[in-house]
């Protein structure tokens, strides 16, 4: 079953026409390679900011909007979006989230973070998981154990919001000059809570099939439960108990309603619109996912 969402129109800023940034203006100013440019072109200057727009014109916002808001909930920085209607396209305009003397690299390209390490071989997309991207870094990242805890407690918030999308190229690294490496601000939460063109699909969103398999690559096409736990948060929480338990906790314990009511039809300063089905459908994910938090928690 689909659940529609709305758009409050009145409340969307209208940019007018814009023309794109070239490679040339955007590369060499954020750093961006021309591959990737070559996949999101849709760069602009707006607002004394080079901005990024990404047309969105259905439920993959409140996908977006909802992640990002428990995100910062519980200590991560996501990029910072609006809705707006640009070029006559509605989607989502966020500032550049990369920040200057720091390098930047995906899961994709992390091996581009350690130029003086010799004879690294590039990450193969098919059969990266989480316990690879540790393995990798752990000798590496001058804070690995802070780094560690940052990669797991997101896994698990992307278990929660049943984030389908945080794939080799969206999850990004950041290093400074003394070679600590963080995870860069998040980005690209949109194909969360079920969201689709279409709407929000209660049936994606029963099962989690995360694009970076946790510890055994097969569990990228199956098993995703090992009898009525998650493949993936049981391999986590198993070996990482210390980041695992917390946040579970901090699940459990947590008030997520006003984030969602936010978007009731009687909220008028939203951007988005939801009706009481959509925000009912909400409220039985998040009680679902608490219920399950809870019972992970007591495999230890």
């Amino acid at each position: 079953m689909y659940y529609n969402v709305l758009l409050n129109y009145k409340k969307i800023r209208s940019l007018g026409r814009k023309s794109k940034l070239t490679y040339d203006n955007v590369g060499k100013l954020i750093r961006i390679d021309k591959e990737h440019f070559g996949e999101k072109d849709n760069w602009y200057y707006i607002d004394g900011l080079i901005q990024y727009f990404k047309k969105r014109n259905d439920s993959r916002i409140i996908g977006e909007l909802l992640s990002d808001s428990i995100l910062k909930m519980h200590g991560f920085v996501p990029a910072v979006y609006e809705i707006v209607n640009l070029n006559n396209s509605i989607g989502l305009l966020s500032p550049n989230v990369n920040r200057e003397n720091f390098i930047y690299e995906s899961v994709a390209t992390m091996h581009k973070l350690f130029p003086n390490i010799l004879n690294q071989i590039p990450i193969d997309s098919k059969s990266i998981t989480i316990k690879k991207i540790l393995n990798f870094m752990k000798d590496k990242a001058a804070n690995y154990d802070e780094l560690e805890g940052q990669i797991i407690r997101k896994y698990i918030i992307d278990w929660f919001t049943n984030q389908l999308d945080y794939n080799i190229r969206n999850m990004v690294f950041e290093k400074n000059s003394d070679g600590d490496v963080n995870l860069a601000r998040i980005i690209d939460s949109e194909s969360s809570f079920g969201a689709t063109k279409k709407g929000l699909n209660d049936d994606i969103s029963k099962i989690w099939i995360p694009a970076i398999p946790a510890e055994d690559e097969d569990f990228r096409t199956g098993p995703y439960k090992l009898g009525e736990y998650d493949a993936n948060l049981l391999w986590i929480i198993l070996e990482y108990p210390e980041h695992a338990i917390p946040l579970l906790t901090e699940i459990t314990d947590s008030n997520y309603t006003s984030i969602i009511n936010q978007y009731k039809r009687t909220s008028f300063s939203s951007q988005i619109v939801l009706g009481d089905d959509a925000i009912d459908y909400l409220k039985r994910f998040v009680d679902k996912k608490q219920e399950e938090a809870e019972n992970m928690k007591k495999i230890l």
